[in-house]
């Protein structure tokens, strides 16, 4: 008997949090605008289109941004009201099919396989979903394949409100054509290394070796992109996520100098929001593997501490935070982060490149 082909849909909300701003104040849809930080130290989370236009990028310093477009607004991010919309998004989602797998805040994936909605077309049910969305006062774009890893490339092709469709037999030809680039977790430092031999598209990479591609990225890393390439992804759609870790960090309005204040932020700040995101009154409530504290110092450059441990221990974090801070050798700090990283009781493998 034939194997099903799957039917496997990428849901992608087009500039969700700008979407969700001017949803909730319509002025905004005429002027570029960017929801983060505009000052000094902040950063842009995303920008609409026509900030976009002036080359307004997500993870852009603010000050740059204000540099490329003067008439640029920022806003203030608002993460329970973007939660909130989000869960909306995915109430509509859940009327169709309960595999689902929440990818972040405004990613989502799905298993159409056996749908039968719409006589069973993804292709319809997809636009049907992006017509409801669109209801909600915000349009995503979708990507149709037979795997996650297409899907996910195919929701760029039509955006923004499009959605694009790479048939199971249309997959090698469409990867050959792709930049390396576009395949996820291939990032600038692997790109390089990839581009230095000569390696540039997917048909690059389908037109050599296995054993040649492991002996330039290593074991795991060169067998994932040879078979990602070759249009080989099997990685089902997670309905349930387990978390790996709890943390928070804050960007600071001015660099710290002294530990010891530091400390006290850590005590005052950090610790009472690790409480309430882990949903804790006492920590011996939650078993962990370890803790891990993390600073950035003033000149972007950054050290992470980690020690196991089965239960939050406020002190062990002044003695990472101790460890760190000898790391930057008196440089100022202006990121302070803790977390916790639970069990994981699957223990499960992620095929994912990690080069970069």
């Amino acid at each position: 008997m034939a194997e099903i082909a799957r039917k496997i849909a990428l849901l992608d909300l087009d500039a969700f949090f700008a979407s969700a701003e001017e949803l909730r104040n319509p002025k905004l849809k005429n002027r570029p605008f960017a929801v983060g930080g505009g000052g000094e130290r902040g950063v842009v989370a995303t920008a609409n289109y026509l900030a976009r236009q002036y080359g307004v990028r997500s993870a852009m310093p603010g000050s740059q941004a204000r540099k490329l477009c003067p008439q640029l607004t920022f806003v203030k991010p608002d993460g329970s009201y973007y939660r909130e919309l989000s869960n909306q998004v995915l109430d509509v989602l859940y009327e169709v099919t309960h595999r689902v797998e929440p990818a972040s805040i405004d990613e989502f994936y799905l298993d159409l396989t056996h749908n039968e909605l719409y006589r069973g077309s993804a292709t319809l049910t997809m636009n049907a979903v992006r017509e409801r969305i669109r209801s909600l006062g915000i349009t995503g774009s979708a990507g149709i394949s037979n795997q996650k890893m297409v899907a996910k490339i195919a929701s760029e092709e039509r955006k923004p409100d499009g959605q694009f469709v790479v048939p199971p037999d249309d997959v090698f030809g469409y990867i050959a054509k792709l930049n390396l680039k576009q395949i996820p977790g291939v990032g600038p430092k692997s790109q390089q290394v990839l581009t230095n031999y000569g390696l540039m598209t997917g048909k690059d990479i389908q037109n050599i070796e296995l054993r040649q591609l492991q002996e330039i990225l290593g074991e795991k890393a060169g067998y994932v992109l040879f078979e990602r390439c070759h249009g080989r992804d099997k990685r089902e759609v997670v309905t349930e996520r387990i978390r790996k870790s709890v943390g928070v960090e804050q960007t600071l309005t001015s660099d710290m100098k002294l530990e010891s204040t530091a400390q006290t932020y850590v005590q005052e700040n950090l610790l009472p929001k690790l409480r309430e995101r882990m949903k804790v009154k006492h920590w011996r409530e939650q078993p962990i593997r370890s803790q891990t504290l993390k600073l950035k110092f003033s000149d972007f450059t950054q050290t992470t501490v980690s020690r196991s441990t089965q239960f939050v221990s406020p002190s062990l974090f002044y003695e990472l935070l101790s460890e760190a801070w000898q790391r930057g050798k008196r440089k100022g700090v202006r990121l302070l982060g803790i977390s916790a990283a639970l069990p994981d009781p699957s223990e499960q493998l992620q095929l994912e490149l990690e080069l970069d």
